[in-house]
């Protein structure tokens, strides 16, 4: 393997790693709170980009980079994040239940 790929899956594997931590603290903490939905979209579409241009690359006889299914893998990552993300943000915004308890109050002084 050439430097430059085994560079580019150094990257792709870091990525690969850091994307599944990202989402396990938001599965703890149940809060989307610090992700920037369009910059994580952002990623995710420059990811799918690569992916499409390795996939081109092998259709032109090339062969397929052994670095594509990192880029797969990755891809994966960041839509369960952007899943995740959509799911907290909404879950946020939505109104209270009617079942929810009511706060308690304390007595009143008169």
């Amino acid at each position: 393997m050439s430097p430059d790929l085994i560079l580019e899956a150094l990257m792709l594997v870091c990525f690969g790693v850091a994307w599944p931590l990202a989402n396990l603290r938001m599965l703890r903490s149940c809060n989307a709170q610090g992700m920037g939905a369009a910059f994580t979209a952002i990623i995710l579409c420059g990811y799918v980009a690569d992916a499409l241009a390795k996939w081109m690359a092998a259709t032109d006889g090339a062969g397929l980079a052994r670095v594509f299914w990192l880029y797969l893998m990755n891809t994966g990552s960041v839509a369960v994040n952007v899943a995740l993300q959509w799911h907290f943000c909404r879950r946020a915004a939505a109104p209270p239940r009617c079942d929810a308890p009511l706060p308690k109050l304390a007595p009143s002084t008169l």
